[in-house]
């Protein structure tokens, strides 16, 4: 008889962040106190139950038996206790492999013990590769330990859930049910194994460790009753148990080869992967119901909780194709018709013994990704039957925000009587009152108990209009009139109407502070922000640092305060000259669109002077300002000016590098002895004969860039790092001034913007690959350095946004409306896109986007790759669109396509 699940049950996981803050829970009550209160609003929200994993990392990081030391599991403990008190239920997790290694946010590892600690203990009875998945190549994962290798592991992780149901025992009564992650990112499925086998990534099985392959002959033998039968039936010759499965990689591959994709779904699959994958899934499901059954016998018999087992509806892959055959490579589906598993589903029910089954509950991960809304019905139909609790879960938090998602989501899950419950992910997504998690949840409650209607949106994604460089520039006359502030704010009430949240304009220094220093004029930017508020628009200020004028498209100037160059030469005696203030580059063109970085101990003080002007300006208004953006380079961009046209800037060469300033090279030299240490270090490390840190210099540019010397030199490396790192140096102190100012005055709360340039060009240059990115200071070279994602976004973003900045800090990135054009200036622009948004979803970093160019909003392209770089997963959070005027010309395409992205979005 099918369990009764109405209402369902509305569960969320604790913020992906908790692992930061668990062990020094008990002691700091400013993470209790927001825990506390994020957990009462959830409970008011409707939220059932927070789901809570628990890190064998973090309570074992030793030794397994640190799982005996209360003291590891106090702040566990602690979260328990507010959890409770909140009226909420507890839904511990516990997951046998590690999980998030490809997900955004932090991953959560297996303790460092664990591998090793199994090949001394076990070297003289089992096999040394028994702990891992062995592909052909000798390639092996550590996501999860083999499922052959249960015995081996299975005593350390009940050791684990012993000492849990002894420390937790007073918190029975709040937990109904404990999650097991049996596999990969918690997931019941084997591990995803790639290789690069001609150039092409290739899926691989991981069944080639001595265990496994003495597993799949018995398994052949039992089935045909001898070898020889085995082989006769195979008609193959005859076989070894490796060859054998040397035979079924091929022919996997073989099945969702190119020439074969198009066959019917019905087509009959040859002998060998018939019989392999028969076997290959038996052995997922023999092992999810031993480990089942292992772990009802481990849990105490007061503790009546259900036991959760998850199961991955859909990878990572959005290819329609490459989803299928990871299914089929994990183990979970082997069907070109149907992307879900049901076959799976079925066999697991028939191999569990009826006291698991009265106790499980399946969670469908993943559900926002693949399912068809009659692939759900098929499932939530065979549990009612079979009287399993079913959950669905999104895999990934931005689901939540995704409101074409969303409505698919509503449609196939909530109008089914039989749904469990909704596990959401996490507690901060799900109460973001910025973003759509809190209305979300609120939805989710009305239609839980029958208030609302399947299909409500909201918007998951941000709208922002760039405003004018200056509005007297739409006077002819360069002045500003009134009736050009009528004429603005009769746009910002279009962009309202459409769905335009906020506008960002630029508080230009040298405008608001060029008379004398301390002497702030705001009258200009007082008007602006009294019409944006008029028309409930939001206000995105950039405290712009830098010139405005001489960058692509400008139609306004003004430098930086005049004032300032003499001031900080007077005021500073080591200052021989402006040039000691200016990037100075290898052409010795010296800039004055921003202070140099070298000089920033000089200059910073101003910038905070500005930026505690500007907050008690503005502290009134603190409420309408979505993100203060600060600049940190020329244009507002964290990046040296290398490509600007006063210097080489003939787009789209290298650029040049901008570090030949005396402050630079002195800087140089003291980071030389600070690493080095003395010359005969430094001449050991680059087998070279300088005479002193002083004569070392730095590499000639043309040399460097010739040749790719910038990449396999380890001086020119070592060079350009520095060069990379001191740009990061800088950004990170403007970051930290500013968190410090808008750390009060009202606007504590209000995100803070950064902007990273998109060096698009120079990416796929055979002879100078990524030159540009590395003249702009934003990537650093190494050997591997070309047209591929490796991870150098990570880096940057990473050390520019220090981990306690990134729930709070939004980093801008342009180009998104370009597409790769490889024969004009090697660009990969939507690469670039791509790898910006992987990286910042990896570091949990809000991203938001630019167009680089007012002109491809006149084409429906530019649209379409803004569409894009919004809509892929993941991707970008909003965008801010360059420029205002370009929205209300003659050419009608830009509203056009803005209203329509705008209503694809609500």
């Amino acid at each position: 008889m099918a369990q009764s699940h109405s209402p369902a049950r509305i569960w969320v996981h604790a913020p992906a962040s908790l692992h930061r803050i668990i062990n020094g829970l008990p002691n700091q009550t400013s993470h209790r106190q927001a825990l506390a209160s994020q957990l009462t609003t959830a409970k008011k929200q409707g939220v059932d139950g927070i789901i809570v994993p628990i890190s064998w990392r973090t309570i074992a990081p030793f030794h397994p038996a640190n799982v005996e030391d209360k003291a590891r599991w106090q702040g566990y403990l602690t979260l328990f206790k507010l959890i409770k008190k909140a009226g909420l239920e507890i839904v511990p997790e516990f997951n046998f492999g590690a999980t998030g290694v490809l997900e955004a946010g932090t991953p959560h590892l297996l303790p460092d013990w664990f591998w090793g600690r199994f090949s001394g203990d076990a070297a003289s009875t089992w096999p040394q590769d028994s702990l891992k998945y062995v592909d052909a190549y000798g390639n092996d994962s550590v996501s999860a330990p083999s499922l052959w290798a249960t015995d081996l592991f299975y005593p350390y992780i009940q050791q684990w859930l012993t000492a849990f149901f002894k420390f937790a025992d007073k918190y029975v009564d709040s937990i109904p049910q404990l999650l097991f992650g049996a596999g990969p990112n918690g997931e019941l499925r084997y591990p995803l194994i790639d290789a690069v086998i001609d150039r092409k990534v290739c899926y691989q099985l991981g069944v080639f460790g001595t265990l496994a392959e003495q597993a799949f002959g018995e398994g052949i033998t039992k089935k045909y009753g001898s070898t020889e039968a085995w082989q006769n039936a195979w008609q193959q010759g005859e076989l070894t148990h490796r060859e054998a499965l040397e035979l079924a990689q091929r022919q996997l591959d073989d099945y969702f080869s190119e020439e074969t994709e198009d066959l019917p779904a019905n087509e009959e699959l040859p002998l060998p992967l018939a019989d392999f994958y028969d076997w290959y899934q038996s052995q997922l499901v023999d092992f999810s119901a031993e480990l089942l059954s292992r772990l009802n016998d481990t849990c105490p018999s007061h503790w009546q909780c259900q036991l959760g087992l998850r199961l991955p509806l859909a990878l990572n892959q959005q290819h329609k194709q490459d989803h299928k055959q990871q299914m089929a490579f994990t183990g979970l589906s082997l069907h070109r018709d149907n992307s879900i598993h049901l076959p799976l589903f079925e066999r697991l029910e028939q191999h569990l013994s009826p006291e698991v089954k009265q106790r499980l509950s399946l969670w469908l991960s993943g559900i926002e990704q693949t399912l068809e809304h009659q692939e759900i019905q098929s499932w939530l139909g065979r549990a009612n039957e079979l009287g399993l609790s079913l959950f669905v879960e999104n895999r990934h938090p931005d689901a939540l925000d995704d409101h074409l998602v969303w409505d698919k989501l509503m449609q196939k899950t909530l109008q089914h009587a039989g749904l469990a419950g909704w596990v959401l992910r996490d507690l901060d997504s799900a109460l973001d009152t910025e973003q759509a998690g809190a209305a979300r949840l609120r939805q989710l409650g009305r239609v839980k108990h029958g208030q609302g209607q399947i299909g409500q949106s909201l918007s998951r994604k941000i709208f922002r209009v760039m405003g004018p460089l200056h509005l007297k520039v739409a006077n002819q006359k360069m002045m500003l009139e009134e009736e050009n502030w009528t004429e603005f704010e009769q746009e910002i009430r279009q962009l309202r109407k459409v769905g335009v949240s906020a506008v960002s304009t630029d508080l230009w220094w040298g405008l608001i502070e060029g008379r004398q220093p301390g002497r702030f004029d705001w009258s200009y930017y007082d008007k602006v922000v009294e019409i944006l508020a008029a028309n409930e628009m939001h206000w995105v200020p950039i405290l712009s640092f830098h010139q405005a004028g001489g960058n692509v498209n400008d139609d306004f100037m003004q430098t930086i305060p005049l004032w300032l160059w003499g001031k900080l030469i007077e005021k500073h005696d080591e200052l021989e000259s402006v040039r000691d203030l200016q990037y100075v580059s290898e052409t010795g063109d010296a800039s004055m669109e921003y202070v140099s970085l070298w000089a920033d101990e000089f200059v910073l003080p101003f910038y905070r002077q500005f930026m505690e002007a500007f907050r008690d300006h503005y502290q009134h208004r603190a409420h309408m300002i979505d993100e203060i953006n600060v600049s940190m380079g020329p244009a507002g961009e964290l990046r040296y000016p290398s490509y600007n046209a006063h210097d080489w800037g003939d787009y789209p060469n290298r650029g040049t590098l901008q570090c030949f300033s005396r402050l630079a090279k002195k800087r140089w030299v003291e980071h030389l002895k600070s690493k080095f240490r003395s010359v005969k270090a430094l001449n050991y490390a680059f087998s070279s004969n300088h005479k002193s840190f002083e004569t070392a210099g730095m590499p000639d540019p043309d040399e460097l860039f010739a040749n790719k010397q910038y990449l396999y030199s380890s001086w020119g490396r070592e060079f350009l790092t520095w060069y990379q790192e001191e740009l990061i140096a800088h950004g990170n102190r403007i970051l930290a001034c500013s968190a410090e100012v808008f750390s009060g005055g009202g606007m504590e709360k209000v995100t803070l913007g950064v902007k990273v340039p998109g060096i698009h060009w120079e990416i796929s240059d055979p002879a100078m690959p990524r030159a540009a990115e590395i003249t702009a200071g934003l990537v650093a070279p190494h050997p591997e350095l070309g047209p591929r994602n490796r991870g150098e976004y990570v880096k940057l973003i990473g050390e520019l946004i220090p981990s306690e900045l990134r729930e709070r800090v939004a980093l801008h990135f342009t180009c998104l409306e370009m597409v790769n054009k490889d024969y004009e200036g090697y660009s990969r622009a939507e690469d670039l896109v791509n790898w910006v948004a992987d990286a910042a979803a990896e570091l949990g970093v809000e991203l938001m986007g630019e167009n680089a160019l007012g002109g491809e909003l006149y084409g429906k392209q530019g649209w379409q790759q803004i569409a894009r770089a919004l809509n892929r997963q993941p991707g970008f959070g909003g965008i801010t669109l360059l420029r205002m005027q370009n929205l209300f010309d003659d050419h009608p395409t830009p509203m056009k396509e803005l209203v329509k992205l705008i209503n694809q979005a609500q």
